[in-house]
């Protein structure tokens, strides 16, 4: 049975301490096994130790468990979301309910960070995630509690594929991406990864060409979004960010294109092929840099 710090033992500026030789372990929520794969492998390297979610109901029941010292929580999820898994902790009584959360999304603009805040959330990191500011993040937050009004960070950075230079934004995968994954990851695990990027790749393409609610193809595409740029399928990370906010432009009572406008049906309906054909050169892409997927 796990064993409360208490919290007095906790460690503060003064008398800086180990996080790692806590008796604490780190939540992961994340509805993507791809996105739980390489988080907690990033960890365990650095020596900490983990449990996963897939969404915020779960995250909610194993909080209530108690023994986290950091949980890092996706937005976008099934069954409950994030911000509203947060907003139910911040109820709980006790250590549970002053766990630092810092959130882990791919919607990186202001009016996220303030939504994050507002729900209860402690700092944000953008995905794709980068492995030195991952752990950055989580040693500070294991090191120094916050109080409950500490706001987010604003130093994360966005994705690749958010910001992708215009020079290279027609490229089917970023290098430096694949490079940084080759140095953080060795090549056995990087094999794994990818072709479990590929196969889950490959089943959310067939969904997002038929799905039919608007809503439920945002998250796909949202996930989407963030598994490519992670493993730096650059066009295809593109395409689902355009596809996602062309599904947003249509109205949330789930009103039709008259409603949205022709302009965001018709995109809608382009990016579901576009993405099918992108998905198709970035698996021929790793191929022919040498990956076997």
């Amino acid at each position: 049975m796990t064993q409360r710090t208490p919290q007095s033992l906790l460690p503060t500026d003064a008398q800086p301490m180990d996080p790692r030789a806590a008796p604490c372990r780190i939540l992961v929520v994340e509805d993507s096994p791809l996105n739980q794969m390489l988080v907690t492998a990033i960890l365990a390297q650095a020596g900490y130790r983990t449990d996963t979610a897939g969404n915020g109901l779960e995250a909610l029941m194993a909080a209530q468990t108690g023994g986290y010292g950091l949980i890092l929580m996706d937005l976008s999820m099934p069954e409950m979301d994030g911000l509203t898994a947060t907003r139910l902790l911040r109820d709980l009584p006790g250590p549970a309910g002053r766990v630092p959360v810092v959130a882990m999304t791919a919607d990186t603009d202001e009016a996220d960070r303030v939504r994050c805040r507002h729900a209860g959330m402690n700092d944000h990191l953008a995905k794709p995630v980068d492995r030195l500011l991952l752990l950055e993040t989580v040693e500070k937050w294991l090191r120094a509690p916050p109080s409950p009004e500490t706001p987010p960070d604003s130093s994360a950075g966005f994705g690749p594929c958010a910001l992708a230079a215009p020079a290279a934004a027609g490229e089917v995968l970023d290098r430096e991406v694949l490079a940084q994954l080759a140095q953080d990851l060795d090549a056995e695990l990087l094999t794994d990864v990818l072709r479990q990027f590929v196969e889950e790749t490959r089943e959310r393409v067939a969904r997002i060409a038929e799905e039919t609610d608007r809503a439920v193809l945002a998250r796909e595409a949202h996930t989407l979004k963030s598994t490519a740029g992670t493993f730096g399928a650059r066009a295809l990370c593109a395409a689902a960010r355009a596809l996602e906010m062309a599904c947003r432009a249509f109205p949330a009572d789930g009103g039709g294109p008259e409603r949205a406008g022709d302009g965001a049906a018709d995109a809608v309906e382009d990016l579901r092929g576009e993405i099918s054909r992108l998905a198709g050169d970035a698996v021929a892409a790793y191929r022919a840099a040498g990956y076997p997927v």
